[in-house]
């Protein structure tokens, strides 16, 4: 079985019973303790679960979901990866949208000169970061502000994408399987980055190798639905081989 696979299984279990012991998991899974040790790792930093002695336990749907300030600071060198892999995609005259992750503010960090670009976005950082840039005009969704997560949702967001013809979505979320596709801790900012991914010609699905084998509250798509996927150095062998199966 594939770790991702046996994450998101994991997680299937966790979410039915609220806790598991890692001596249940590795003996149901037939691997080492370590290697769930290692899974269950990988399931905390993405924010799903607390580790516990002996096992885990489940985070509330509610609870999970970090403040932006927080996730902006973690895993900085993935997301400088990703994000200098994804502005070689961006052109002059291009009309790309930004989600409110903290992967897309570092494209908006990354940008280089580009000519006669437009940014669309709901991100509060990426407007900021932005706002002087010579040659790029932003234009800001509007909608309901979440001040965790500083992004604007709700149908004022989800109209306003439909007024531009966008070439490209760049995208991120919280987890990602083959089998439940990319998904987020979030309702609201899961129809957006949805909305934005099918009004664009061209959509970008960004991800570090934390987010592999992590199943979120609400699906955004599915894998296939996006055109591209852009991921760090760091991502298993197997994850990218069964990404490329789908």
């Amino acid at each position: 079985m594939l770790a991702v696979t046996r994450r998101s299984k994991i997680m299937e279990i966790m979410m039915e019973q609220g806790s598991a012991r890692v001596a249940d998991l590795s003996q149901q899974f037939q691997v080492t303790e370590e290697t769930i040790r290692r899974d269950l790792e990988r399931l905390a930093n993405g924010g799903y679960v607390q580790k516990t002695y002996g096992g885990a336990v489940l985070i509330a749907a509610d609870q999970p979901e970090r403040p932006f300030a927080t996730r902006s600071t973690e895993r900085m060198e993935e997301k400088r990866a990703i994000a200098r892999l994804a502005v070689q995609f961006i052109e002059p005259e291009d009309v790309i949208v930004l989600d409110a992750s903290t992967t897309a503010l570092q494209i908006a960090k990354n940008l280089p000169p580009v000519e006669e670009l437009v940014v669309v976005t709901n991100a509060v950082g990426v407007v900021t970061e932005l706002a002087h840039r010579p040659g790029v005009r932003v234009l800001c969704t509007g909608g309901i502000l979440r001040g965790k997560s500083l992004s604007f949702v709700g149908p004022l967001a989800g109209q306003a994408l439909h007024k531009y013809n966008i070439n490209k979505a760049f995208l991120s979320c919280q987890g990602v399987t083959v089998e439940d596709g990319a998904t987020d801790v979030n309702e609201q900012e899961a129809k957006v980055k949805n909305e934005m991914m099918r009004v664009a010609r061209e959509s970008f699905l960004l991800v570090d190798n934390s987010k592999f084998g992590v199943t979120a509250f609400a699906t955004i798509a599915q894998v296939s639905d996006f055109d591209r996927v852009i991921t760090d150095g760091r991502s298993p062998a197997e994850v990218i081989e069964k990404l490329k199966g789908v």
